[in-house]
């Protein structure tokens, strides 16, 4: 794909307006989108992702930019190498160590079934195979007291019981290690020997619940050696080609570390890249003055949606891949099997389905011409008309229109209907399929979306927005200058960040202020230190708490209201009270709370997010490229064709148009009225409204 170079930057851009080239890559499994930000402006690259190596990929879109790698003066990168490492279950041969009796602790975990009624379900295995744990005689109890020492002779026994497994990888996690993490350390020290990565539960994720604390350790003892690997070979490769800054990768929670960092705990990039789609989307939103927004990315086989509220996305600590628990801080996204890709078809029903088999990007949808001959959604919108068949995707790939109807007729033919009938529901399943996923992490959590913004992005996200902010009552739709390297974006506006957490079960007279202060303190102290050793200042610390009411099974994570002073256990209980009620639907002010765990947050100085400063205003004019036929609810409308790149500031039409971008289209239905605004964002009210 061409780059384009979208205008100057805004002054408000950081460091890119004093000379800085900022880079942001985001790998993902079919593409590989660049952004880069100068004081020129903001320019894009996609092309395609290359497995074997990824540096070829990002080499390619540097090629493409035109850009010397050594004019880069910060380089942040988005990636999928770990979360693929679990999905296809290719990591290192790790052993775990675990305290005697809980041998079984991965593989049994919470005794839950992924589907209630299904007799035949089976649960994913554990990365570790049973005969990989290895026990050690030690016990530490519920209250911290030493049950059971653990002898230099049982360490002794346990380094040469794991060396005889010949792992590439040791993960230890040890019942109540979290309240003392000595006999981890004492281990740790003796395998260090066998000069293969080590992961202590105490030291990575210091919190009750021995079955997530040990699938965290296990999941990242799996992946360090891949990741380590990885980033070793793309530093080498770009240092090579010139890069004179270190490597920064998008953590799952938001923000950034460094790669030598990522490689000790790879576990924080699980979830990488749609992480950065979700605070990039939450930078923007804020940009242009809606701090709450439901963003929602639409790629080739998947759809990720996830709330930002008051600027800042939702985020978990209770997350799961390929079915396996882990417990670290993460960005709250929810993803369905239905995108760009999704391939539609008729179940023994006879009704129409979408995914979550995708065609994938080879040989992708029929449309491309690369082979495909199943219908995809992208081939339901071509058929439409909601795609131009005369533009090329991407600035390359042409569309062929009549291979798209071919597969799409197919598929009407068997169900009984015409072609542009079936086209429709295409269409409408995917997009009841995402209004669903839209409910899950809105109103489904207590939170009403006719208060937010709708935000598209992703290659295909803008071709559905109309019917989902209708669908779901959202009164303002944003589109990204680039929707389809959002992701890559983001990542430049992402300040470098730690997250800490240590459980503290504390109820009655001993949650008081002192204990809340000097459990924060130690956390933050520990959080800035990790910070500033990766050659930054802290700019902000943000401190929160899991509560529940005594009795509860799970707890709730609450900010600490308190602005100034020593913290207050009231405000800090109240605040839970109501994120109770929120979520809940009620809460229970004469029960007893109990504070389980404090976290903090420490980050660095946060970048703007570098977004263009069109130099050009005017109407629709220089824009138009003609008219075309689109399909709605049965009838065919004509719409106005617009280029995208060629809206200047201040732009105003009204739908029915299709709005033709180099990385992605925006369907703009007759109901809707669009303005661009100086940054090049596009803003979708309702006519009227």
């Amino acid at each position: 794909m061409p780059s384009r170079r979208t205008g100057s930057p805004s002054p408000d851009d950081g460091d890119v307006g004093v000379g800085g080239v900022v880079l942001g890559v985001d790998v993902g499994g079919t593409f590989t989108d660049l952004v880069v930000a100068d004081r020129h402006g903001t320019r894009v690259a996609k092309t395609p992702s290359t497995p074997a190596d990824q540096a070829e990929g990002i080499l390619t879109g540097l090629a493409r930019l035109e850009l010397d790698a050594g004019r880069v003066t910060r380089f942040v990168h988005g990636t999928t190498v770990a979360t693929n490492t679990v999905l296809e279950r290719d990591g290192a041969r790790t052993v775990l160590v675990t305290t005697a009796g809980f041998r079984d602790v991965l593989a049994i975990a919470r005794q839950d079934r992924p589907h209630l009624y299904d007799l035949a379900t089976r649960r994913p295995p554990p990365v570790v195979s049973r005969g990989d744990v290895v026990e050690v005689a030690e016990r530490v109890g519920a209250d911290g007291a030493v049950v059971t020492p653990l002898t230099d002779e049982e360490v002794r026994r346990v380094v040469a019981d794991v060396d005889g497994h010949a792992p590439d990888a040791v993960a230890v996690s040890l019942l109540f290690s979290f309240l003392r993490p000595d006999h981890e350390e004492r281990l740790a020290e003796a395998l260090a020997r066998l000069d293969i990565p080590v992961t202590t539960s105490s030291r990575l994720l210091p919190v009750l619940r021995e079955v997530e604390r040990g699938s965290t350790a296990a999941l990242n003892a799996y992946v360090a050696p891949r990741i380590s690997r990885y980033l070793g070979s793309l530093s080498s490769r770009l240092t090579d080609a010139g890069l004179g800054v270190d490597i920064e990768v998008m953590r799952s929670g938001g923000g950034t570390f460094a790669a030598w960092a990522a490689a000790d705990e790879p576990i924080h990039t699980l979830l990488s890249g749609p992480a950065a789609g979700a605070w990039g989307a939450a930078a923007l939103g804020a940009a242009v003055g809606w701090p709450d927004v439901i963003a929602f990315d639409v790629g080739g086989t998947s759809t990720d949606v996830t709330l930002v509220a008051d600027g800042r996305p939702a985020t978990t600590a209770s997350g799961t891949i390929g079915g396996l628990p882990f417990a670290v801080t993460t960005t709250d996204v929810h993803t369905i099997g239905a995108g760009g890709g999704s391939i539609a078809w008729g179940d023994d029903g006879g009704a129409l389905r979408v995914g979550p088999r995708s065609a994938g990007a080879v040989p992708g949808p029929a449309c491309y011409g690369a082979g495909g001959e199943e219908p995809t959604l992208t081939d339901a919108n071509l058929v439409l008309g909601r795609l131009d068949p005369t533009v090329r995707l991407g600035g390359e790939l042409p569309l062929d229109l009549e291979s798209a109807r071919h597969a799409v007729g197919d598929l009407a033919a068997r169900l009984g209907l015409d072609v542009v009938t079936c086209a429709e529901g295409i269409v409408r399943v995917a997009d009841a399929q995402m209004a669903e996923a839209l409910r899950v992490v809105s109103v489904e959590r207590g939170y009403d979306p006719r208060r937010f913004a709708l935000l598209p992005f992703g290659g295909a996200g803008p071709l559905h927005q109309a019917a989902l902010a209708a669908e779901l009552g959202c009164p303002h739709v944003i589109v990204p200058p680039h929707p389809g390297v959002l992701s890559a974006q983001g990542l430049l506006a992402a300040p470098v960040t730690v997250d800490r957490a240590r459980s503290h079960l504390l109820r009655g007279e001993a949650l008081d202020a002192a204990a809340l202060r000097d459990g924060w303190a130690e956390l933050a102290d520990a959080a800035e230190a990790d910070v500033r050793a990766q050659g930054v200042e802290p700019a902000a610390v943000r401190r929160s708490a899991d509560l529940r009411y005594r009795g509860q099974a799970f707890e709730l994570e609450v900010p600490d209201p308190t602005t100034d002073g020593d913290p207050s256990p009231t405000a800090v209980i109240d605040a839970f009270h109501d994120a109770h009620r929120e979520r809940y639907g009620y809460d229970q002010r004469g029960e007893e709370v109990e504070l389980v765990t404090l976290r903090v947050r420490a980050e660095g100085p946060a970048p703007g997010l570098p977004l263009p400063r069109l130099t050009s205003r005017g109407d629709t004019d220089a824009a138009r490229r003609g008219t075309g036929d689109v399909v709605v609810d049965g009838a065919t409308v004509r719409a106005v064709v617009l280029e995208r790149d060629a809206l200047g500031a201040g732009a105003r039409f009204d739908g029915p148009a299709v709005v033709v971008g180099v990385d992605a289209t925006v369907w703009v239905a007759g109901w809707q009225r669009a303005e661009v605004d100086d940054h090049g964002v596009l803003h979708l009210t309702e006519r009227g409204g």
